[in-house]
């Protein structure tokens, strides 16, 4: 009885050793790629702990840096950071998202406009082509709604709000100014006008979102990365996430409910006044429509595109703001750059200039060819990505080689970031220095190379869908800022990016502004 039991024992630790330390380091398809640490064939134990302490972008880049284009960051998990073999097989090649994405972009209790997986390939595809078609350039360049919005908000929000800190000679907080200014944008193409946000001029409802939207942050670790053992302890007692982001939580639902409501309401009769601006709810109108088919009930619909543009307008919001802060933090070290913008501005027909008494907008397209502006803006996007951190997919049944690898099986954890992508010095000579002239010099197969690797909005059919959106309205905002103004820096001692998924600057950047005409 005793051997048998010993020889049990012993069988069952051969097993555990083979199951957990032989296969993954010898025989495993993964065994053949980098390690970034000694211990990631083992355990994920290294990258959560790198990924809880916010480390993981640089981590990730140092590991690329040494051991090449792919690199084993887990037991099951692994980085490219390669165009080839790399993001056009992962990401054009209709890899799967991982389960990171549900459970961090998690709203009113799981509802959702294209459910992750109760319908169909086809039914999916159907349903986005819906929304992308209005995310397209020439869709937003000709739109008459995203004309008159932007009219509303650079010179009656926007500009005023510039010029009311040069007459009372204060400074401006430059990322509060233009996540606010984003914000606005993206709700009144969401909601329409007068069913949006106004952050712009109400300082205290700004306020109030921007400290629940951020204030839940340093606790996405858990549901992001381990949530069942989220979900088990707080069976017993909530430990590792505070009570009141719950409470974030339901605030912000309620809060884009409202609009969804009122962008609704904006279609009936007599709801729109003359001292109303008004804009259609463009989006809102396309989702709604496309769910006159479906057999759920008017709760579900408003809530299922409730869950949708809540996304939107949270990640439109942050990335343009974060891009446009960097984008004036550059351009305020280079007086001689602002020069070259506005004079290159001034050539639009009509020029942005503020005030006017019969304010009117140049041509998208005309704006969109500038090519001074256009290379500030992108570069500004390559080195300060909003969005640097890892986007996970999940290999498909079907072995997959990735970066030279032996084929990988299915259900293996794979991601490319933009901050090591934007990095290659074979690529982007010189990759930490901000060099907006590398996109306007060298031959067109140079630019084009460069932008096979440029990946501030992602890549394939599940890119960043408002990529056309924010480019619009951020040269817009660039424009009419430096058509008629200077900046300046007066504190930009915490400008240093986070380490994130969403990289925000670590603290505050403040601007003086001067008008153009009183140098």
């Amino acid at each position: 009885m005793t051997f048998l039991l010993a020889l049990t024992s012993l069988s069952a630790l051969v097993l555990l050793l083979y199951k957990y330390f032989l296969l993954p380091a010898l025989f495993s398809p993964l065994s053949k790629i980098p390690s970034a640490h000694f211990t990631a064939p083992f355990s994920p134990a290294w990258m959560l702990w790198v990924r809880s302490r916010y480390k993981e972008n640089q981590t990730i880049h140092a590991a690329h840096q040494k051991f090449g284009p792919i690199v084993r960051l887990g037991p099951n998990e692994v980085s490219v950071n390669c165009v080839d073999g790399g993001i056009r097989t992962v990401y054009s090649g209709g890899f799967e998202k991982a389960e990171w994405y549900s459970n961090l972009f998690y709203n009113y209790n799981g509802s959702y406009y294209i459910p992750p997986s109760e319908e169909s390939p086809a039914k999916k595809i159907a349903a986005k082509r819906m929304i992308t078609n209005i995310y397209s350039k020439s869709y937003i360049q000709s739109s008459s709604d995203m004309r008159e919005l932007s009219l509303e908000i650079l010179f009656n929000r926007f500009l005023p709000i510039i010029e009311t800190s040069i007459a009372e000679k204060t400074t401006v907080e430059a990322l509060d100014l233009n996540l606010a200014s984003s914000m606005d944008f993206m709700n009144a193409y969401i909601f329409g006008l007068a069913s949006g946000s106004d952050f712009l001029r109400d300082v205290k409802t700004r306020q109030r979102f921007l400290d629940l939207y951020q204030s839940r942050k340093p606790y996405i670790f858990w549901p992001a990365e381990l949530p069942w053992l989220l979900s088990f302890l707080s069976r017993f007692k909530r430990i590792l996430t505070p009570q009141w982001i719950d409470a974030a939580n339901d605030a912000l639902e309620n809060w884009c409910f409202q609009m969804c409501n009122a962008a609704k309401s904006s279609s009936e009769p007599g709801s729109v006044t003359k001292e109303t601006p008004f804009t259609n709810p463009v989006v809102y109108n396309q989702l709604s429509q496309s769910l006159l088919s479906s057999s759920a009930s008017t709760l579900e619909h408003q809530t299922a595109i409730a869950s949708e543009v809540l996304d939107q307008g949270g990640a439109g919001h942050e990335t343009s703001g974060i891009a446009l802060t960097y984008y004036m933090h550059e351009l305020s070290q280079r007086p001689a750059l602002q020069s070259a913008i506005r004079s290159e501005c001034l050539t639009l027909s009509p020029p942005l200039l503020y005030p006017s008494t019969m304010p009117s907008l140049p041509s998208p397209r005309a704006l969109d060819a500038l090519p001074l502006l256009h290379a500030t803006l992108i570069e500004t996007l390559r080195l300060h990505a909003p969005i640097p951190g890892p986007q996970p997919r999940v290999t498909p049944s079907t072995p997959t080689s990735l970066a030279n690898s032996p084929p990988l099986p299915g259900g293996v954890r794979v991601s490319a970031n933009a901050h090591s992508l934007h990095r290659n010095p074979d690529v982007f000579p010189n990759p930490e220095e901000w060099r907006p002239e590398r996109w306007l010099e060298g031959s067109k197969a140079n630019r084009d190379e460069m932008m096979r690797w440029f990946w501030a909005f992602g890549s394939g059919g599940r890119m960043c869908i408002g990529s056309n959106f924010a480019m619009q309205q951020m040269k817009f905002i660039i424009a009419a800022v430096y058509t008629n103004y200077t900046t300046h820096i007066i504190d930009d001692a915490a400008i240093e990016q986070q380490d994130a998924y969403t990289a925000l600057p670590r603290g505050n950047l403040l601007l003086r502004f001067q008008r153009v005409a009183d140098k």
